[in-house]
């Protein structure tokens, strides 16, 4: 009969162990559910952002488009330009030379965020007194 009393107190120490060890594994559990409650919140939050996806795509198209249309506008600014110059008779040997130079104010202009109209004329050309050295 030695044999009960030794089996009852293994038995015992297993539980006082156990109880022991019991506060521990319960927070371990809560933290546990806690992290994956928050985690599934925050996927929910994600997912109901999603509609507004469409919204932010749909502006970027649009700003794309306005900088397609832009893109267009020096073309025509130097078709205008070239028009302009072949109608005047005192330009007619330096209408290459005018029409590159109206193309690059036209896309500094452009660059710059102000808008030039297409009516942009050369009245003359002259030539400086300076060098392009010194006038930088």
């Amino acid at each position: 009969m030695r044999m009960a009393p030794v089996f009852l107190s293994w038995w015992t120490d297993y539980w006082k162990a156990v109880g022991e060890a019991m506060p521990g594994a319960l927070a371990n559990t809560v933290i546990g559910i806690c992290i994956v409650f928050f985690a599934l919140l925050f996927i929910s939050f994600v997912i109901s952002r999603f509609k507004y996806i469409s919204i932010i795509e749909a502006k970027i198209k649009a700003k794309k488009e306005a900088k397609k249309q832009n893109a267009e506008l020096p073309q025509q600014a130097i078709e205008n330009t070239v028009a302009q110059i072949t109608e005047a008779e005192e330009l007619s040997d330096d209408s290459e030379l005018v029409a590159v130079i109206m193309a690059a104010i036209y896309a500094y202009e452009s660059e710059q965020g102000n808008a030039v109209n297409n009516g942009l004329v050369v009245r003359s050309i002259r030539k400086a007194k300076k060098s392009g050295w010194q006038n930088a």
